[in-house]
């Protein structure tokens, strides 16, 4: 039997089903992990978060923790989540809880118990057959086969013991109204595309999936069916995790946690490395994508979070955003990640958590000190969320026409050929090898300009002041289709799928623009059976290395705007935010440059505006609101 419905989603944040009816609740978070917190401190770190302005304290249940011998826990003193949690409803916070069962949150072994780790049959395998490791502080240890069978019968006992805890305290009677499905489900950062999971069981669910004989594990660089078939390897991994936290879904409903609004977190990635649609699907919920970054990632966090506005169903979730980081990476300063939260907001996310709202250990900063006073980050934390409450930002929406689509056709051949196999693709995104990212280490020509064609069209449309989102391929055809215009970078391959929902667009009278080839081939480099309509406009095959002529073509897609833009702005956006009525409520100023910048932002008529932060007022003359911005920074100004 279907459990009741207790807590759901929409665009704008939680909804809460009460007797009386459904009450909307933003998502404003900030994490506190109770077992790093002496018991006596947490009503002190609970009312201060509330004074910041949070309206959840979202927490991780590690297996490690509570765990003392196999199936039997420890919920007592430090570890008493009850506890914890009855507190956060005393004082009016609703709860989020992550009971994993990966944690990560910088424990040992991610906060998997050690005895499951060493278990032969749950380890992943590499492609020579033995164990995977990941190497994280304070040690590396052996990851987890989301296939194995032995595991998810682990995990399954690890969920009935938190429910045994949780399931009394469910919404709307209790506090919590949301949980977590696992953490970061991205093959723990390995992929690379003949890494893993050569698990038997994995080789089982290739099978299932219409894979033929052994998995490949390796490149072929003169063979095109083996070829064909390593491109299809790395699809089914996309598949795997999918499957893999469908069933770690249907486990919580099984442990009697269901009813109760889902969600996973994607970790700081490219678009093209996770299925974000199919991610949500398999979770009944919104799969949301974590934000650490600095100011010099602006247009990084720009691009995953219109990937994440345009894919995301219903709600724009950044599960976890930067106040500190471990310490063990190279470090962000507070100061830097006010600008990546501020990017984040400027691009359209809608739901976020402070990640750690309240500071712990094997970690720096934090807004509240574990003693529960507040630290150098509250100081303009709560200014900004007290705008945020002012505007209504959960009802304010950026308006956007245009859609660029996010396809792996490509993407995957990039992957499965890349010369830096099988050391994951993350480690070449941090190198900074050119526009391409990793795929300039890929062998497939086609992956290469794929990724330089989205850089192109990105700094076009933003040279252009074209707002735009860029959409999931495997998001419905509907999804696309309510867009104006969609533009689709295409060479010679193409997934089928696609080609059905452009075409079903061009039917619904949608402006489809590809180039700057016509697709022959489908994702697996078979002949290409279906045609794209005649009805769709080309991109110029010059315009990759033509961004200004690019950004004249691209200006065609919406109709004249004059308000809510930059005067003669190249490294200068402006992301106005407008309420029901059209209004503009809240607008975003962001200086992508390494210069200081006056930008002059075009007004409907003469307007004031208030910085969120620090709160100097702005008054506007006629039609220009004239505001200083420092060197990759962004400003976000309340309008009056």
């Amino acid at each position: 039997m279907e459990a009741r419905r207790r807590t759901g989603w929409d665009a704008a944040g939680l909804v809460i089903s009460r007797d009386g009816g459904d009450v909307h609740v933003p998502l404003l978070a900030g994490a506190m992990h109770y077992w790093r917190v002496e018991p006596r401190r947490w009503r002190a770190c609970l009312r201060a978060l509330v004074e910041l302005g949070v309206r959840q304290v979202e927490t991780y249940v590690p297996w490690s923790v509570h765990e003392v011998a196999a199936g039997r826990y420890d919920w007592s003193g430090a570890r008493d989540l009850g506890a914890f949690l009855d507190a956060a409803g005393e004082v009016g916070l609703g709860a989020i809880v992550r009971p994993g069962p990966h944690c990560n949150a910088e424990l040992t072994d991610f906060g998997y118990p050690e005895r499951v780790l060493r278990d032969d049959a749950i380890r992943a395998r590499a492609a020579h057959g033995g164990p995977v490791w990941l190497p994280a502080p304070p040690r590396a240890f052996p990851v987890p086969s989301y296939a194995s069978g032995r595991f998810h019968a682990e995990v399954a006992q690890w969920y009935a013991a938190v429910a045994e805890v949780v399931a009394p305290r469910l919404a709307p009677d209790g506090p919590v109204v949301a949980i977590g499905v696992d953490n970061e489900a991205q093959m723990f950062f390995r992929l690379g595309a003949f890494d893993h999971d050569y698990h038997p069981e994995a080789v089982a669910w290739w099978r299932e999936a219409g894979g033929h004989g052994e998995p490949p594990r390796r490149w072929e660089p003169d063979d095109a069916a083996a070829q064909a078939r390593a491109v299809a390897w790395v699809r089914f991994k996309d598949q795997l995790t999918a499957r893999a936290l469908g069933q770690l879904s249907g486990a919580l409903d099984r442990a009697g946690l269901g009813g109760v609004a889902r969600f996973h977190n994607l970790p700081p990635g490219e678009p093209w490395w996770s299925e974000l649609p199919e991610v949500a699907r398999a979770v009944g919920g919104p799969a949301g994508i974590d934000v650490y970054a600095g100011r010099r990632d602006l247009a990084t966090i720009q691009r995953r979070v219109l990937h994440l506005v345009g894919s995301a169903d219903p709600l724009p979730l950044v599960p976890e955003v930067g106040v500190g980081f471990a310490p063990w990476l190279p470090p962000i300063a507070e100061d830097e990640q006010q600008d990546a939260l501020l990017a984040a907001l400027a691009w359209g996310a809608r739901g976020l958590s402070l990640y750690m709202g309240v500071g712990r250990d094997r970690w720096y900063g934090g807004a509240i000190a574990p003693d529960g006073t507040p630290r150098a980050a509250a100081a303009w934390l709560r200014p900004l969320l007290a705008s945020l409450r002012e505007v209504e930002w959960e009802t304010l929406r950026r308006p956007v026409d245009v859609a660029l689509v996010v396809s792996r056709a490509d993407a995957r051949w990039g992957l499965a050929s890349s010369w830096l196999d099988p050391v994951t693709p993350v480690v070449a995104e941090m190198i900074g090898l050119g526009p391409a990212g990793a795929a300039e280490l890929g062998r497939d020509a086609a992956a290469v300009r794929h990724r330089r064609w989205i850089a192109a069209i990105e700094r076009a449309l933003a040279l252009a002041q074209v707002p735009y989102v860029l959409v999931d391929e495997r998001c419905p055809a509907e999804r696309l289709a309510s867009f104006r215009a969609i533009v689709a970078p295409t060479f010679a391959r193409i997934d089928r799928a696609l080609v059905d929902k452009l075409r079903a667009a061009v039917d619904a009278k949608r402006v489809v623009v590809i180039g700057p080839d016509t697709p022959t081939l489908d994702e697996l480099g078979q002949p290409l059976d279906a045609a794209l309509p005649r009805r769709v406009g080309r991109m110029r095959a010059g315009s990759v290395d033509d961004i200004e002529g690019l950004a004249e073509d691209l200006a065609g897609l919406v109709d004249e705007r004059e308000a809510w833009t930059i005067e003669r702005g190249h490294d200068v956006d402006c992301a106005a935010h407008v309420d029901a009525s059209g209004a503009a409520r809240a607008v975003f100023v962001v200086n992508r440059s390494a210069k200081a910048a006056r930008a002059v932002v075009r007004t409907p008529g003469k307007v004031a505006a208030r910085d969120a932060i620090s709160g100097e007022r702005i008054d506007g003359g006629d039609g220009a609101l004239e505001v200083a911005v420092a060197p990759h920074t962004v400003r976000m100004l309340v309008v009056e």
